[in-house]
């Protein structure tokens, strides 16, 4: 079980983990926790204008990222959570770049696949009319789950 940190800075919070594992099991997981902490937070967070449950997978850094967003995908709710995989971080490093190129992509769409799967079994977020969406470059590249 990891801990979350929360950091508050001009009124936007920021829900903060760790994750020490790179193993399949572990990771998948661990990218269901994020997705669970958000949806936790949808009923304090979203606003009139919130429609993107947004997750924001960024491979060079290995960190998820999910946010409450509006039409424009600019305007976010107070409330981010943050997931550093930094073992898998490592382990991604020490590849070549072929091979570094290959495994990113991979990882992109095993953690598109794990959210997409998860919400669809997750009351807790049907309760709410958003529409789920994903990106691993840009928010104007974003996919629906």
């Amino acid at each position: 079980m990891n801990t979350w940190h929360i950091n508050t800075i001009n009124n936007k919070t920021n829900h903060t983990t760790e994750f020490l594992s790179a193993e399949r099991a572990n990771l998948k997981l661990a990218v269901e926790a994020c997705a669970g902490k958000a949806i936790s937070l949808l009923e304090d967070n979203i606003q009139d204008e919130s429609l993107y449950l947004l997750f924001e997978w960024g491979p060079a850094r290995s960190t998820l990222t999910v946010v409450l967003t509006d039409a424009s995908k600019q305007k976010d709710a107070p409330h981010c959570v943050i997931g550093v995989f930094s073992e898998l971080e490592t382990r991604i490093s020490q590849l070549h770049q072929p091979a570094r190129i290959e495994q990113t992509h991979a990882d992109s769409e095993l953690i598109k696949f794990w959210l997409f799967d998860y919400l669809t079994t997750c009351t807790a977020f049907f309760k709410f009319s958003l529409v789920a969406i994903f990106h691993s470059s840009s928010r104007d590249n974003s996919e629906l789950l």
